[in-house]
């Protein structure tokens, strides 16, 4: 099934609709067992299991990671950010640094 194109296709229609940070294993099963498959049609004698899942999510191309609170997952160096960080942030922060005690 992996290997049909309209399965990857939905597949990745599913995952691209979850936050980030959201996507695990047992989800994603649950995903494809009640959702992707039998829209598709595929009649199954019993579920995926859930490492089937793992192994379609690493075919995939996702990774296991740990999302830690307070880490950038994207977008710290986003243009707008840059610019103000360079052009208000820094600059103002060189103002207040004459007045700080040293």
């Amino acid at each position: 099934m992996l290997k049909d194109e309209r399965v990857q296709v939905a597949m990745r229609a599913h995952l691209s609709t979850m936050p980030k940070g959201e996507v695990t294993p047992k989800g994603f099963h649950y995903a494809l067992n009640e959702w992707i498959l039998p829209l598709l049609r595929f009649a199954l004698e019993a579920w995926l299991s859930e490492h089937t899942a793992q192994q379609w999510l690493i075919s995939l191309g996702w990774r296991r990671t740990r999302v830690k609170k307070g880490v950038y997952m994207d977008g710290h160096e986003g243009l707008d950010i840059v610019k103000y960080r360079n052009n208000i942030f820094l600059p103002l922060m060189a103002l207040f640094e004459r007045h700080m005690v040293q």
